[in-house]
């Protein structure tokens, strides 16, 4: 657990960017030179982007994504593109619900997106990614495709009636019986080809931010089953052997957070947001494994900073968010999209940053 906040000498300033067109939640963004894109998830087909470099900058419409529009897809920039992998959806509206292996490239100077010659090589939905430079990137955790696929197959042909005895099935299993993915995936952008860099020594997250900082990375809560939030925080580092983990960091909230933001405001890791159900750990260790089951989701607001291996207070967001977009903007953090209690989405746009570099 934390320890007492630290003096306030850093305090995060937040500013209004214009606010999004429409509702964007379990979507993606990324950014190109000085412009933001985001869209997908509840946005649908529709892909927007904000010119910070404009005066005057606002939203616009770009061209629309061209395939079955995912939830919880990887959208990561690498060079002059943003390249969307994976995420799950409705190939058409009398379908059922899939996680997709397919990956696109959207073109930032010609507005233009294009399927990419490659099928992913394991469910990467809900998974996070770095660059690790213009032509490689790396995966981490996502959700089993087959397992996933079955379960929506069953739940969304079945009866009514039985339809709550599959989803308690379902849940009422432990972590492992999920299979998450854990291993790390390798994309070499110029071949198209993927390769596996080993497995690593925890569960698979789902729906965690990661924040790279110089050779080591983060992998910030997310979820390791349905309703259970990861109970530590991941440090990895990149070396010529590949990706060293090291030693776990609790989380600085019980039950974690799910769905939070993360990135760099100056020279600070920090990590937002998120939700969880509280009291869900407690059940899960009494072998309750359905530990979500009936429980209240709540929406989280702090901002949390890492200091010395141990993650203390920092803010607050204006108000508890989650689900959303993190793009790191010159020094500071914006948010893009997502939703707030009980979840209503929430279309303001904040930049934050540190009061400290701001003088």
């Amino acid at each position: 657990m934390p320890t007492q906040p630290p003096p306030r000498l850093h305090q995060i300033i937040t500013t209004h960017l214009p606010a999004l067109p429409g509702e964007c939640v379990d979507g993606g963004g990324a950014r190109v030179g000085q412009t933001i894109y985001a869209g997908l998830g509840s946005a649908g087909h529709r892909w927007y982007c904000l010119d910070l470099s404009l005066p005057g900058h606002h939203w616009e419409r770009c061209a629309d994504f061209p395939g079955p529009p995912p939830r919880c897809a990887v959208v990561i920039a690498a060079g002059d593109a943003v390249y969307v992998f994976g995420g799950f959806g409705k190939a058409s509206p009398a379908a059922v619900t899939t996680q997709f292996d397919t990956a696109y490239r959207y073109l930032h100077a010609s507005d233009r997106w294009e399927q990419l010659n490659t099928v992913l090589p394991v469910g990467l939905s809900g998974a996070a990614a770095i660059a690790v430079n213009a032509s490689t990137l790396l995966f981490f955790g996502g959700y089993h495709r087959e397992q996933f696929d079955a379960f929506h197959r069953d739940l969304e042909t079945a009866e009514e009636r039985d339809r709550e005895d599959i989803t308690v099935r379902y849940m009422s299993r432990p972590i492992a019986r999920f299979n998450w993915n854990a291993e790390t995936w390798a994309l070499n952008l110029l071949t198209m080809t993927w390769h596996s860099m080993g497995t690593q020594p925890h569960h698979g997250h789902c729906k965690a931010a990661v924040v790279r900082d110089g050779a080591n990375f983060y992998l910030l809560g997310g979820e390791v089953k349905p309703g259970l939030n990861a109970s530590t925080i991941k440090h990895g580092r990149l070396g010529p052997a590949g990706v060293q983990w090291q030693a776990s960091h609790a989380v600085p909230v019980n039950d974690g957070f799910g769905g939070c933001f993360g990135g760099r405001i100056g020279n600070m890791t920090v990590v937002a947001g998120g939700t969880h159900f509280a009291g869900a750990w407690e059940r899960y260790a009494r072998g309750d494994y359905f530990a979500h089951e009936g429980l209240r989701r709540k929406w989280l607001g702090n901002i949390f900073v890492l200091q010395d291996r141990q993650w203390n207070y920092l803010d607050s967001l204006p108000c508890p968010r989650a689900n959303g977009i993190s793009i790191e903007v010159g020094d500071g953090l914006v948010l893009i999209g997502g939703d707030g209690d009980e979840g209503r989405p929430c279309l303001d746009t904040l930049w934050l940053r540190d009061r400290l570099i701001m003088r």
